[in-house]
């Protein structure tokens, strides 16, 4: 007689979360890791805003259509077979994203197009040209180790993945402590050819854990349903679209203050002020892929959003502790080398930050869900509407020009995730009426 499956409990959820969310604590430091270096060179205010107001925005954006093979992976990577079509599906996507990169790096694209778009100031052109440049192995690596950090999180090897994050941030230091050495004039393309390094790295490591798994607990897997283009196009699409249409938003921002109060005060503080946005978010993002592993198990509805509204909660009262006492200054100034001046700027930014780790855990956990029955499609579409409030409330603080770029940015990116998290909690709503309160898994081709 079989025993029946356990409900899914705190703890179980806990034991699953602590190691992707301290990969992505990890992760989270590198940014401001990255801008107390640049902090310290010399034209550390130009270094900065080409860096955080252009390299890494637009890289970002290329390389948003892989950052889903994480969650595609982790649900779809259930047989040798479908493992292998999958890795297939993610190197066609990195080579050809890739290449996208290489166009805008190399050829007057660059000066066609993200010019216009962005507007920087005229000081940060060449130092965001070479900055981008350097980053063209970005995405290849970015969809490298997402696919098998995927595989890695389905076999319940999690931890190898934070294994990983610590190698990248070694191989991400090396070249940003030669920087510091040399006190080098280029700052943004030495940022660049670090992260470089740390995702080359990581992905392979990542390859290397996912061939235990391919040559042992894979192999016995049982054969489930096959997939091909139109299955995996049809699952996948609405996922790429929604990390796409999120990561516009981070470019949009920079072009935003750019036309704004304190542009380039703003620009050089971003990488400082969005990188402890990602800092406080990131285990949040991290529980998307525990919500899909854990969706369909007994129970595991209730105990998600109850794990996600706990744990969201306390990192936002992290933001207002940071934003309320002295740990504002320490990290901005001490830790980051902002001037003693923007500090006002700052703080005022991270007090506008603070729902965002909340609505982030609530939007993980609604994806989940939505993922684990193969209906995607709300997704792409809340983060389309969450990208719309953001544009509207930029587009606003433009035209009443009331505040500070860096602040207005925060400000319309955290409306921008309560509509997200909004539509999100709506169409699960929708969805859970329509097939029941704990359906079973659809196959990828419903």
């Amino acid at each position: 007689m079989t025993a029946a499956p356990r409900s899914l409990t705190f703890g179980r959820v806990l034991s699953t979360w602590w190691p992707l969310a301290a990969s992505w604590l990890l992760m989270g430091i590198e940014m401001p890791f990255i801008a107390a270096i640049l902090g310290r060179l010399p034209d550390a205010e130009v270094q900065l805003a080409a860096y955080g107001g252009v390299v890494f925005p637009v890289s970002l954006l290329i390389e948003s259509p892989v950052i889903m093979l994480l969650a595609a992976s982790t649900r779809l990577s259930d047989s040798p077979e479908n493992f292998k079509f999958l890795q297939r599906f993610s190197r066609y996507l990195g080579v050809g994203f890739s290449t996208i990169h290489g166009l805008f790096a190399f050829t007057p694209l660059f000066d066609w197009v993200i010019v216009p778009l962005l507007d920087p100031p005229e000081e940060l052109l060449e130092s965001s040209r070479l900055g981008l440049q350097l980053m063209l192995p970005f995405t290849i690596a970015v969809a490298e180790r997402r696919f098998h950090q995927g595989l890695l999180i389905r076999f319940g090897r999690q931890r190898q993945v934070g294994y990983g994050t610590v190698i990248r941030l070694v191989a991400t230091a090396i070249p940003l402590g030669i920087a510091l050495m040399l006190q080098s004039k280029h700052g943004a393309a030495f940022a660049a050819g670090a992260v470089s390094c740390g995702v080359v790295a990581e992905a392979i490591y990542a390859r290397i854990g996912a061939l235990a798994v391919e040559r042992g607990p894979l192999r016995r897997a049982p054969e489930t349903v096959r997939l091909d283009l139109a299955k995996t196009l049809r699952f996948y699409i609405p996922l790429a679209l929604t990390s796409t249409i999120s990561l516009v938003s981070f470019p949009i921002a920079s072009a935003g203050m750019s036309r704004m109060p304190e542009a380039l005060a703003s620009l050089a503080l971003w990488p400082a002020v969005s990188g402890l946005s990602f800092f406080t978010r990131s285990s949040g993002v991290a529980f998307n892929e525990v919500a899909v592993r854990h969706a369909g198990d007994p129970d595991g509805p209730r105990t998600l959003r109850r794990f996600s509204i706990v744990m969201g909660l306390g990192f936002s009262a992290v933001v207002a502790l940071i934003a309320w006492s002295p740990l504002g200054a320490l990290w901005y100034v001490d830790l980051e080398g902002s001037p003693p001046d923007t500090l006002p700027l700052a703080i005022a930014a991270t007090w506008a930050m603070l729902p965002m780790p909340i609505l982030t855990f609530l939007a993980s956990y609604w994806q989940g869900l939505l993922v684990d029955v193969h209906r995607t499609r709300p997704i792409s579409e809340g983060v389309g509407i969450g990208l719309l409030a953001i544009i509207v409330s930029l587009v606003g603080f433009v035209v009443f020009p009331v505040l500070g770029g860096a602040v207005a940015a925060i400000i319309a990116l955290s409306i921008g995730s309560a509509a997200q998290a909004g539509w999100l909690w709506w169409s699960w709503r929708r969805v859970s009426r329509t097939i029941g309160l704990d359906p079973p898994p659809t196959p990828p081709d419903s």
